[in-house]
């Protein structure tokens, strides 16, 4: 059997360790604290100087409108709802031959076992499921193709929207869906569209990895 002695030995050790930091603690304590240094004073803020103002020259774009009428996104549109067509026509054709399996099933019911018909039955489900997952991979990539796709768009539109304001010598380019009224002459919607459709016509289609 060990001895336990320097196990105790330790123990009192960390705590005479313990009491006597407590004690040095207490006396810290009680010492008066020494009194801050002055700091010196910081220096007061200069006020930024302003310059003038050059007068507002706003330029007003429904961009919205731009992006849904350019030649450009209904490329896009028609091409995706070509791949959407493709892609539910193969869907409606594993849901026939799913319906079809799961009559059949329904008729060997009475000739088959428990345990088979169970079998058969978990296999279809299992079917059906991968079905369903195809499904919604195929959906969220079409999704994705239409906003990957329709950023290009975009991106060709801020540089028309650029170069517009350079023309103009606009300071301020607004969304005409923050505006109320604007008179007709600030309004460039007309003009970026045009500008939009002559520097991109179309867009070739580029779809993403199906992920399911």
């Amino acid at each position: 059997m060990r001895n336990p002695l320097p196990v105790l030995a330790v123990a009192t050790l960390l705590a005479t360790s313990d009491f006597a930091a407590a004690q040095t603690q207490q006396q810290q304590q009680r010492q008066p604290a020494p009194a801050p240094r002055a700091q010196p004073a910081a220096p007061p803020a200069q006020p930024r100087v302003i310059e003038p103002m050059p007068a507002p020259v706003v330029v007003v774009i429904d961009f919205q409108e731009v992006l849904r009428a350019s030649a450009a996104a209904k490329s896009i549109q028609q091409q995706l709802e070509r791949t959407r067509a493709t892609y539910q026509e193969d869907i409606s054709k594993k849901e026939r031959d799913l319906r079809s399996a799961e009559q059949e099933l329904q008729q060997q019911r009475a000739v088959l076992a428990p345990e088979a018909f169970q079998q058969r039955r978990r296999d279809l489900e299992t079917r059906v499921a991968d079905v369903q997952r195809e499904v919604n991979a195929k959906k969220r990539q079409l999704d994705q193709a239409f906003e990957e796709n329709m950023a290009k768009v975009r991106e060709q539109l801020i540089v028309i929207v650029d170069e517009i304001a350079k023309e103009t010598k606009a300071n301020i380019v607004i969304s005409k869906a923050a505006v109320v009224i604007v008179e007709k002459k600030f309004d460039f919607t007309s003009e970026a569209l045009t500008r939009l459709d002559g520097k991109l016509a179309s867009v070739k289609l580029v779809m993403p990895p199906l992920k399911q």
